[in-house]
């Protein structure tokens, strides 16, 4: 009996339910056949017909008209003209024939079904096509299915996985279920102290699991592995440093003092530094391959439910458990992969080097026509060759003999290497009826490609939950880790600097010290810099199930990690004036959070559907901070431990805590599958603000509105639009960015006279406020084709209030500046993301995803006289926050584009004072502009180029950024291949700008591109004069901001699975085998080493923009195997 599914299931027999029958159809149909018949009706009714083809003729034609008649009349009137009959199974209508039956079953095939991974799903529904046959796997993922002449094909379907359709042969053998990615309406998301179906949603969350952290680099923490994955959120890593921070922005930034940041949850957990700092140290304490899901939520709706950390989004990890997994498996991995450095950067060799400094020594002559007898450049200019005049020309040899040395040493290949990483993972999960379980160690071990850099050390995972009672369920949590770093600090700036012409090695066989502020790198190689850190986590929770609907659950998490730092500094280092110096320092950080909610969830008939949660926390977090030090050591390589130093150093301690107190709820109503509405409610009240301004409120709202369910809609096929849902919200969230003691007025100990007293250290604000974010967004989610295609569209408007910053204040007060409320900022922007298979088979399937957003940062208002401030950017005044302009906008000078080429062409450039008649043009302090140097516009035109003609010179944040991706797999080979990219931002190349402060310029090595500076001989160069004193070139303008556009191969993975066949018979298991590479290579226009880091993470909303050109990014290679045994 060949079957064939209409529509919806439909019943005539009188044991269809009441609510069944109920429903009512409207049906004008003439000259029509049975099948059209049934399709029209299911449309109306979502109810599936089965039957046979045996029993349906074609040729057969019916009339049919009622109007709002209920379904069981109309069948009662079908099976009077085609004695028909209509019965109830498994919830659709069978439809059958007294006088024709199916075959008989002859025999039965069995087969398995196996996820992605190759482990074994217990409980995937196994559906012949068109029958009432329905049966389910085995723990073992093992069916078994009966063979008539009349099944064809197999339906295979799992909540968790994707539903695949195969035709029924002799032998089934193995059927893979990928993961339901793209099956919208089954996704769960962790929206806070819950969890809600993706369709159930009001606001923007979006979810990555943990196939997409898959490939990346063994080194790479969970946050750079988002960069590219979601709309909105803007992933920068700050250097290729081991342990380098990395910066996460969503939907732009609403805060000045460099925290904008999201928060992190994990395993419901929020995860925070006690004094605010930035948390890369507690992310690289988890282990990416213990993860199993990252939501990232967006907007107020999702983000309110955590209050006062929740204004710059919030990003909830959830880590695995043994759910799913009902007999024991152990998965084993090992990652080795090695590092290169991504774009060749070069300084200057001894013979260039010595071209530069001659060429900027005629230019310093040609600037002042002398020679000066004291000074650092009297220390390689022959003061006795000076003669009167300015000629450039004249100029040719006046170098004392000591004033260059005969080596000749390749700095950077001395102290660099190709590093290489390696990581070992292990894990243990299953579950049985009454509990679950994952354990899992890490160890991971990376060198760093500077030599004497690398990181090291270990985590492990506990997650356990039970149940104990029938309506009682415990679980346990636990993390730690162990983080062991050598650092080399400023190792790159040092090679970039140092004299080519300078050998390794004194005469003496000692390390060469050139006597002044630079530092050889093997100086810096032969001091320590040992970096410990030790972490503990632990939650654990109780919750009681009442009912089926209502439960209570209290948890009680404990934090406590533990920072080692052990340095010694030899003789040649920078600015040390002893004969060796060494420090340590240790911080202790423990916080505990107590937090305890109870949640409601009811359906009412078949149209109501109402949850409801409410809760309270209390947390509390406390840090204690000890250093102390020694120098003058007699030996300085083996005895530096600090009671061998001569002399001690004043030892430092410190102690900081702060609490919290919080209350928040959430209501959801869902009426008739189509409208939803959300509320949520918080209160905080927090230590770090004075007495009268600790406690904040923070409301939210959202609603959504499922279009494609409307009757409205049902012109259209239903199989196009699996959803169509409009969605909107409003509400407020906060930002707590302040130390513990920010608005208090402090004081230090102090001596007077040689008596102990205290001295004011800190002008407190008792009035300093919240800063609050109010945030609207309007979106749109779709999926289409069985979700084949799904995305999402969206508008959003954040309004940041009382935006704390220091505020200068006079002098008289003995305090530079106070913390106040002094901005408000807005931030608005689209957001569009995309992904669907191009090919959906069942050995093959082709995905491409892609995504974009554009922020806009507004400053709206500046309390007090002056409607604009100066920032800094590095240790110019290169920014300016002004009412109406963007965020983070550079402001100074705007180069011509021209350099002065004479003398003439100056004193024609320049104008008279009309006061004084003296000439008057910009000077960088007190040095002259002279030829070569930077030529900068009037702009408005008063025939004087000063402070009055400096202006806008574009913006550090991009006007749009995203990423794209595709994935294939066809059998068991796969391949991943993700881009980021990112336009309209420009970047400050400090490091640049600094080679042309250029007192003391003889002293260090230059980046090779200064061989196209400006010369007599080189009018058209690149690059501006070099010289031993300063005209106008490094003064701030446009000439050192660059386009910082680039497109970024992230990640290639190639997978391959080894035949599941051949791995377990060999080896007892299943193999995965694969290579990729992280970060291959960029395309930009950018004239520095990095478009997107070398920027220190402490630099405020504009610190991002300024290119310190520390440590650039590295490519990476990668091979692993992976085992899991079942």
């Amino acid at each position: 009996m060949k079957l064939n599914i209409i529509t919806f299931l439909v019943a005539f027999v009188f044991q269809l339910n009441a609510s069944t029958f109920a429903q009512k159809v409207t049906l004008e149909k003439q000259n029509s056949s049975l099948r059209e018949i049934f399709k029209e009706i299911r449309k109306q009714t979502n109810i599936d017909f089965f039957f046979s083809d045996k029993i349906i003729d074609d040729s057969k034609k019916y009339s049919i008209r009622c109007e709002n008649t209920p379904l069981k009349l109309v069948l009662e009137n079908i099976s009077k003209q085609t004695d028909l009959q209509f019965t109830l199974e498994n919830e659709a209508i069978k439809v059958t024939s007294p006088t024709v039956t199916g075959s008989l079953v002859q025999t039965h095939i069995s087969g398995y079904v196996f996820d992605s991974k190759g482990n074994p799903i217990s409980g995937a529904n196994i559906r012949v096509k068109n029958t009432p046959f329905n049966t389910h796997s085995d723990a073992n993922g093992k069916f078994s299915v009966p063979i008539r002449d009349d099944y064809k094909t197999v339906i295979i379907t799992h909540i968790n996985y994707a539903s695949i359709e195969l035709p029924i042969s002799k032998k089934l053998a193995n059927v893979i279920l990928q993961d339901r990615e793209n099956e919208l309406e089954e996704v769960i998301l962790n929206v806070g102290y819950g969890q809600t179906k993706q369709s159930d949603l009001t606001g923007s969350v979006v979810q990555l699991n943990a196939k997409e952290l898959e490939g990346f680099a063994p080194h790479q923490d969970i946050a750079s592995m988002i960069q590219g994955k979601a709309a909105g959120v803007n992933v920068q890593i700050s250097s290729g440093a081991p342990g380098a921070g990395v910066s996460v922005n969503i939907r732009g930034t609403t805060s000045l003092t460099g925290n904008s940041q999201p928060l992190w949850v994990i395993d419901g957990i929020p995860q925070y530094n006690v004094n605010g700092n930035d948390i890369g140290d507690i992310l690289y304490d988890l282990n990416v391959g213990d993860v199993e899901t990252i939501d990232i939520l967006k907007d107020a709706s999702a983000t309110a439910i955590y209050g006062s950390r929740a204004a710059n989004g919030v990003i909830i990890v959830t880590t695995k458990k043994g759910n799913r997994i009902q007999t024991p498996q152990l998965d084993a991995s090992f990652n080795y992969g090695f590092q290169k450095q991504r774009d060749s950067f070069r300084t200057l060799k001894t013979e260039e080097f010595k071209r530069v400094i001659t060429d900027a020594a005629r230019n310093y002559y040609y600037t002042t026509g002398t020679i000066p007898t004291t000074g650092s450049i009297s220390t390689i200019l022959d003061a006795s060759q000076a003669k009167t005049g300015t000629e450039v020309d004249y100029l040719s040899a006046p170098f004392l003999s000591n004033a260059f040395l005969d080596g000749n040493t390749n700095w950077w290949d001395e102290m660099t290497r190709t590093s290489n990483e390696k990581k070992l993972d292990v894990s243990l999960r299953g579950s049985t009826p009454t509990n679950n379980y994952f354990i899992a160690f890490g160890m991971p071990m990376q060198q760093g490609i500077i030599k004497g850099s690398d990181r090291n050390g270990f985590t492990g995972r506990i997650n356990f939950d039970a149940k104990i009672m029938d309506k009682l369920t415990v679980g346990l949590n636990f993390n730690g880790s162990l983080n062991k770093q050598n650092n080399q600090d400023g190792m790159l700036e040092k090679i970039w600097n140092f004299r080519p012409d300078f050998p390794m090695y004194d005469e003496n066989g000692k390390i060469f010290i050139p006597g002044y502020y630079e530092e050889n790198p093997l100086t810096t190689l032969a001091n320590r810099n040992y970096n410990e850190r030790k972490g503990l986590n632990g939650n654990t929770y109780l919750q009681y199930n009442f009912s089926p609907n209502l439960f209570v659950k209290s948890s009680i998490a404990i934090s406590y990690s533990q920072s080692f730092s052990d340095r010694f500094q030899t003789e040649g280092t920078v600015n040390s004036t002893h004969k060796g110096q060494a420090n340590i320092s240790q911080m202790e950080m423990a916080n505990w959070i107590f937090e305890n909610i109870a949640s409601y969830n009811k359906k009412f008939g078949t149209l109501h559907d109402l949850s409801a949660m409410i809760g309270f926390s209390m947390e509390n977090g406390a840090t204690k901070n000890f250093a102390a030090g020694a120098q003058n050591f007699p030996d300085q390589y083996i005895m530096t431990n600090l009671t061998s130093g001569a002399t001690a150093m004043k030892p430092t301690s410190s102690h900081t805590s702060t609490a919290m107190v919080s209350g928040f709820s959430r209501l959801n109503y869902k009426f008739d599958d189509k409208y939803i509405l959300t509320g949520t409610f918080r209160t905080d009240g927090s230590s770090r603000f004075g007495p009268d301004k600790r406690w904040a409120y923070f409301p939210s709202g959202g609603i959504a509105w499922m279009l494609n369910k409307e009757k409205f809609m049902r012109f259209l096929d239903p199989e196009l639009f699996n959803q169509l849902k409009i969605r909107s919200s409003l509400g407020v969230s906060g930002s707590q960015v302040l130390g513990n003691n920010d608005w208090r007025s402090l004081y230090q100990a102090a001596q007077f006279d040689e008596s102990p007293g205290y001295a004011p250290f800190q002008l407190g604000n008792n009035n300093l406020r919240w800063e609050k974010t109010k945030t609207w967004e309007i979106g749109l989610d779709f999926a289409l084709l069985h979700n084949r295609i799904n995305g999402s569209i969206g508008y959003y408007d954040k309004q940041t209030s009382d935006v704390i910053y220091n505020k200068n204040i006079p002098s008289s007060s003995s305090f530079i500046s106070v913390k106040e409320n002094i901005a408000n900022i807005q931030n608005s922007g689209l957001e569009f993301g995309i992904q669907g298979d191009v090919i959906r088979k069942r050995d093959m399937v082709w995905s491409l995803n892609f995504n974009i957003a554009g922020n806009k940062a507004i400053v709206k208002k500046i309390n007090g006289v002056d409607k604009f401030m100066d920032l800094y950017a590095a240790n110019a005044l290169a920014i300016r926050m002004e009412e109406g302009m963007p965020l983070g906008s550079w402001y100074g000078f705007k180069w011509s584009g021209q350099y002065y080429q004479s003398m003439e062409e100056y004193n024609l450039l320049s104008k008279q004072n009309p006061t004084t008649g003296a000439k008057i043009f910009y000077q960088n302090n007190t040095n002259t502009v002279r030829p070569g140097d930077l030529r900068f516009e009037d702009i408005n035109n008063d025939g004087l180029v000063n402070n009055d003609d400096k202006t806008f010179l574009g913006n550090s944040q991009p006007k749009f950024f995203g990423g794209f991706g595709t994935s294939f797999r066809k059998g068991n080979l796969s391949l991943n291949v993700n881009f980021v990219y990112s336009y309209g931002a420009t970047r400050y190349w400090y490091t640049n700008s600094a080679n042309w402060y250029t007192t003391g310029l003889f002293l260090k090595n230059y980046p090779d591109y200064v061989l196209d500076s400006w010369t007599t001989e080189n009018r058209a160069a690149q690059w501006p004069r070099m010289s031993f004193g300063q005209g106008s070139s490094n003064t701030f303008s446009d000439f050192w901001i660059s386009k910082a556009d680039y497109l970024k191969v992230s990640l290639i993975r190639l997978n391959y699975r080894v035949p599941n066949e051949l791995s377990k018979r060999v080896f007892g298991g299943y193999i995965d085998l694969s290579v990729s590479g992280t970060n291959l290579f960029t395309i930009t226009n950018y004239n520095g080493i990095d478009p997107e880091g070398n920027f220190r993470l402490t630099g405020g909303a504009t610190g991002m923009g300024t290119d310190w050109g520390v440590y650039p990014s590295m490519r990476s290679y990668n091979f692993s195997i992976r085992y899991s045994l079942k």
